[in-house]
């Protein structure tokens, strides 16, 4: 018999047991988009036995750019197949697409599988279908690309500081107070003095693009290994994992709360704080805080995820050719240490001043210095090989500035 509610009554040796009408199914209560990885204005509706269609919602201050899908499962999971039809009806018809990128759905939040789209690519920009294996556990995680939301930042940070080389700054906080990180990576028993060694700054801006802070912890775990020691005494490594830390709970791809495109927002005649993105200001006045000390950067890479495998793009600085071998040499290095294919060879970028807005050009234009857009990883699919390509890039850069500054 039916309870009110919806909760059947079942009858055992004249003893009713309770259970849920929807045990079966999933429903629409079953889901969140909210959380350490979320989906700001999505909303959820049923069509048929587990089959759920989802509207995204969009940036702010962008109506035709969508949020990422990013949900939890609370509960009620296992053994069931997952329809899930997704829609954004106002994106553009090439840029922003909902599908451009695989997702990953894990049993822990830790544990990534990939899920691909139906369609997958421009195609579907409009809408596109994820169909799940069958679940094995109850609650499930689902995130765009392979997610990394800020509360895994904190707990990665906070294992990083318990080794000597790692020291933790905290630069500023975002709009809605969350630490801004910039980790330093040096051996502090260094035979060489600081001035010495070569000094490389690493920045994600776009907060969705997932995969290429999994390649900077990645180049941040090779530092710390045994392999990595040698590195750590003739270099002064920096690290901007996420530098717009409120985007993962909201699903924001490329903004931060104001709506600004965080890399859109250099500014090479100065940090400026009424014109520039809130955290983008900070992290461009943090790094010319480094550019005016005893030990400024060598090369500022700027770390982002599009389509295929990694590809880096180089602006050559001064010291590429003369102090250490050219930019060439370095394509060859990476194309030599890297045996699975998870990087396009390195290309030479041209730095427009049309673009001083971007980081990568941005960064050449105010101070001179090599600086590479370190793009793609679209089509890398799991954490590991996204920490492995990291690895990979920390060793090449190490081995290309070899000794220390002359």
């Amino acid at each position: 018999m039916m309870s009110p509610g919806g909760v059947v009554l079942t009858a055992a040796c004249g003893v009713l047991f309770c259970t849920s009408a929807s045990a079966g199914r999933l429903t629409v209560h079953d889901f969140t988009f909210e959380g350490p990885l979320g989906s700001q204005g999505s909303t959820i509706e049923e069509v048929g036995e587990n089959h759920f269609r989802v509207s995204l919602g969009h940036a702010p201050g962008h109506e035709d750019w969508n949020n990422k899908l990013q949900f939890t499962i609370l509960r009620n999971a296992k053994g069931k197949r997952l329809v899930l039809d997704v829609v954004f009806e106002k994106g553009r018809p090439r840029y922003y697409t909902l599908n451009e990128y695989a997702g990953s759905f894990s049993y822990d939040g830790s544990n990534w599988q990939p899920i691909h789209w139906e369609v997958g690519g421009d195609a579907g920009c409009k809408q596109d279908t994820l169909r799940f294996p069958e679940f094995t556990g109850d609650t499930v995680y689902v995130g765009h690309q392979v997610p990394m939301s800020y509360e895994d930042l904190v707990r990665l940070v906070e294992g990083w500081r318990a080794n000597p080389c790692v020291t933790v700054h905290v630069v500023g906080q975002s709009l809605e107070g969350r630490d801004i990180y910039r980790l330093e990576l040096t051996a502090p028993d260094s035979p060489y003095p600081p001035e010495k060694r070569w000094v490389h700054y690493f920045a994600n801006q776009h907060p969705g693009e997932h995969n290429s802070q999994w390649r900077m912890a990645g180049a941040i775990d090779w530092l710390l290994s045994e392999t990595g020691r040698d590195c750590l005494e003739r270099s002064i490594c920096h690290f901007v994992v996420m530098m717009s830390p409120d985007a993962p709970s909201k699903g924001w791809y490329r903004v931060n709360g104001q709506g600004f495109d965080m890399n859109r927002t250099y500014v090479p005649g100065g940090a400026d704080k009424d014109n520039q993105a809130h955290e983008a200001y900070i992290a461009q006045r943090d790094l010319e805080g480094l550019m005016a000390s005893a030990t400024p950067p060598t090369t500022a890479w700027s770390m982002h995820t599009w389509g295929g495998a990694v590809d880096p793009r180089i602006i050559p600085g001064p010291e590429m050719g003369d102090a250490v071998g050219s930019w060439e040499e370095l394509a060859a290095r990476i194309k030599r240490n890297d045996p699975n294919g998870l990087f396009q060879e390195m290309q030479r970028w041209p730095c427009k001043e049309e673009k001083g807005n971007q980081w990568t050009e941005g960064t050449h234009l105010q101070f001179g210095i090599t600086s590479v857009l370190c793009e793609g990883a679209g089509a890398i699919y799991t954490k590991q090989d996204n920490v492995d390509s990291g690895a990979i890039l920390m060793q090449c850069i190490a081995e290309h500035y070899a000794g220390v500054k002359p």
